[in-house]
């Protein structure tokens, strides 16, 4: 029997075209948007698709209040000697499709100190001026994130199946490929590229899991003038938190399979593909 200890052999790793991907997924990502957003704005102006531009709004406000109104805010958030209110009623639209009214309170001090930040109160109001505590779902938010990335995947998928190339492949030399050497189908690449990005569809339904959860802490608005009258300021974690949530898909997801997997993702291990130099 050959006991002779055998020499280790190199093994040839797969490159990762990182940089060429990111590099080529920045110009697609930049053709493919932009183009949406450009034929949804021109759809725009002969149908209400605001779900799928959602973003793209108007604001007007205006300091005329009602007397109702502003005798509770008086009521409920008296001023000191040193403080200055200003109240708006501000009405968002959403390409003339949905339209929301916010009253819009807001209090410092005379003179600024530059230290001592300003005490802002927003809330949606309805269409008699009544102030509306409870939550709004973000269905449109929701609609416009899940339109959005089927749209980007479905130019993805169109220009990577049946050996075409996106336009940013093709400036960088690379070809989505089938790990047997084939061309992937239309089929197998619109998954590819749903599941590439999912973390948009992550995204877009913790900002809406967001929006379910009460913004104050109490539905009832004079209490709630008198907590911002004791100094109550309200926290925003939901913008913080939803970016965390990205950023957790985005690195789980995208950059730490390249890490270990020599240049798959979990998506090209899914879908038996493969990028390759073209």
């Amino acid at each position: 029997m050959d006991t002779t200890p055998q020499m280790p052999q190199n093994v040839s790793l797969p490159s990762r075209h990182f940089w060429r991907r990111f590099a080529a997924y920045t110009v697609d990502i930049i053709i493919f948007q932009a183009a949406i957003l450009i034929a949804v704005y021109y759809f725009s102006t002969i149908s209400p698709l605001d779900f799928l531009l959602h973003g793209r709004t108007s604001m007007e406000c205006s300091e005329a209040v009602p007397d109702q109104l502003a005798q509770r805010i008086d009521a409920g958030w008296p001023l000191r000697a040193t403080e200055i209110r200003t109240s708006e009623i501000c009405e968002v639209s959403q390409i003339d499709w949905r339209k929301q009214k916010y009253l819009q309170i807001n209090v410092a001090i005379e003179p600024w100190d530059y230290v001592t930040p300003a005490q802002v109160l927003t809330i949606p109001i309805d269409a008699n001026n009544y102030p509306l505590t409870k939550t709004i779902p973000a269905y449109s938010s929701l609609m416009s994130g899940i339109a959005n990335t089927a749209l980007i995947a479905l130019a993805f998928a169109y220009f990577s199946a049946n050996s075409r190339r996106t336009f940013g492949k093709a400036v960088f030399f690379l070809r989505v490929q089938s790990v047997d050497g084939k061309n992937p189908d239309f089929g197998t690449a619109f998954k590819r590229e749903i599941l590439k990005f999912s973390p948009n569809l992550l995204f877009s339904a913790a900002v809406f899991a967001i929006s379910l959860l009460p913004v104050y802490p109490t539905e009832d608005f004079d209490a709630l003038l008198g907590m911002f009258r004791s100094g109550y300021t309200p926290e925003d974690h939901g913008t913080a938190k939803s970016y965390f949530i990205w950023t957790i898909a985005v690195v789980a997801w995208w950059v730490w399979p390249f890490i270990v997997w020599k240049g798959q993702t979990f998506y090209d291990r899914i879908c038996a593909c493969k990028v390759v130099s073209a």
